[in-house]
């Protein structure tokens, strides 16, 4: 769906005042906004409350967390998860996924962060650099 300015620039100043000082998103806010908006229904609403949704799901992708083995972990990532936590906040999403073709180490993915530690990883790495 094509969206226009007007209606994009509306819905990024709704998001943003429904966003916290820490940068998550405060579901009370957003629940009044889009309740506001769908009783008041402004020019091009649908758009704006479109547009919301996208933004929600950039900001929640931003916030996850998934981690990745070769083999399985005894804790299923539990303290991967907790050492993240320590260092960036809590996350809104975690996954834990096994991954053979890894061939060993971990693949910690944090929004648009990747850290490789996996012997595959290292094999592309090195590869390019021969090449």
């Amino acid at each position: 769906m094509k969206i226009d300015r007007q209606s994009r620039q509306s819905a990024k100043k709704y998001f943003r005042a429904c966003r916290r000082p820490d940068g998550s998103v405060d579901e009370g806010g957003l629940k009044e906004v889009i309740t506001l908006l769908a009783k008041e229904k402004p020019r091009n609403y649908i758009k704006v409350m479109s547009q919301m949704a996208r933004l929600l799901e950039i900001a929640l992708e931003e916030n996850s967390v998934r981690v990745e083995s070769a083999t399985p972990l005894a804790d299923k990532g539990a303290s991967i998860f907790a050492s993240l936590e320590h260092l960036h906040g809590k996350a809104s999403r975690t996954s834990y996924e096994e991954n053979p073709a890894l061939l060993g180490g971990l693949r910690i993915r944090r929004g648009n962060n990747i850290w490789d530690g996996s012997l595959s990883g290292r094999l592309d790495r090195l590869q390019q650099a021969l090449s």
